[in-house]
Formats: C-alpha cells, sequence, structure tokens
C-alpha cells in the first residue's frame, strides 16, 4: 500500500528545485527576442554588452571582468579579442605589474550602450514595472544570488585539482 504526504506537507528540496528551474527557462525564452534584437542592432551578444557595461565603472583586469561575468579565462580572453577588434575596448599593460592586463571601454563603447535601450517598453519592461516594489526588491535578490551561486559552483568546477 502507497501513502501520500499530507496535503499539508511542504514541497521537497527536489520538487521546489523543479519547479525553480521550469520557471527560469520559461524566464529564459522572453529573453530571445531581446537577444535576436540584440544581435540586428548592434550584432553584440547579452554577454559581450554584460563586459562592456562592467567596464562603464572603470578598467578592470581581463581576470576580474570575466569572473564577473561568468566566463573562464580563456572564453574572457576570445570575447575581448572580439569586442577589441570592433574597436568597442582596449586592452593595456598595466604600467606597475605587467603580467596585469586591463580593459577599457572604448569611446565606441561607450557610444554603443548609450544607444542601445532594449528593454525600455517591451513587454518585459512593462511585466517588471507592473510587479509591486517587493516583488521587484524580492526577485531582484534571489536573481542575483542565483547568479552568484551558480558562477561560484562554475569557478570552483573549473579550478585544477
Amino acid at each position: 500500500m502507497t501513502t501520500t504526504a499530507p496535503a499539508s506537507a511542504p514541497p521537497s528540496v527536489e520538487a521546489e528545485s523543479k519547479d525553480l528551474l521550469l520557471a527560469y527557462l520559461d524566464a529564459l525564452t522572453l529573453a530571445e527576442p531581446i537577444q535576436a534584437r540584440l544581435w540586428q542592432m548592434a550584432e553584440l551578444t547579452v554577454t559581450q554588452i554584460a563586459v562592456l557595461r562592467e567596464l562603464r565603472g572603470g578598467p578592470r583586469s581581463s581576470g576580474k571582468l570575466g569572473r564577473a561575468v561568468g566566463l573562464s579565462p580563456t572564453s574572457i580572453t576570445r570575447l575581448l579579442d572580439r569586442l577589441e577588434r570592433r574597436g568597442l575596448i582596449s586592452r593595456r599593460r598595466d604600467s606597475e605589474d605587467r603580467r596585469v592586463v586591463e580593459v577599457h571601454l572604448a569611446l565606441d563603447g561607450e557610444r554603443l550602450l548609450g544607444e542601445i535601450r532594449l528593454l525600455r517598453g517591451s513587454p518585459l519592461h512593462r511585466a517588471v514595472q507592473s510587479l509591486s516594489s517587493e516583488e521587484r526588491r524580492r526577485l531582484t535578490s534571489g536573481l542575483r544570488r542565483l547568479v552568484e551561486l551558480a558562477r561560484d559552483i562554475s569557478a570552483r568546477e573549473e579550478e585544477p585539482q
């Protein structure tokens, strides 16, 4: 005879995780049209835009930049190569430590960031605005925490054993 959990039993971590991952996949589908539009407008990926946005805060080493956007050293180097060929960033050796390469946002990169207003007025933007202030804060906090944890786990898995 099988027994079922009472209706008041809390959902299992596995069931909650599954629900969250499915909701996340649904949310990703909202990003697809935005990504397509971004490519049509500027031939940039969302990750490339994230790198340019990180550089708005000032020059960063390629290692710190890679960690900030969740890319391995090899991946960030390739991405920076593409952005540099397009004149959106520049790389310079640190004057104090020549082993460190600083990445700078070029004027064309700054200009491009100013031109891209993909989300404003989109259905996703309007949906976010229709959330309550508390819902926006909780969702922002939860998504940032999810990204942070996933990047930390990914970084640990890439570390040499």
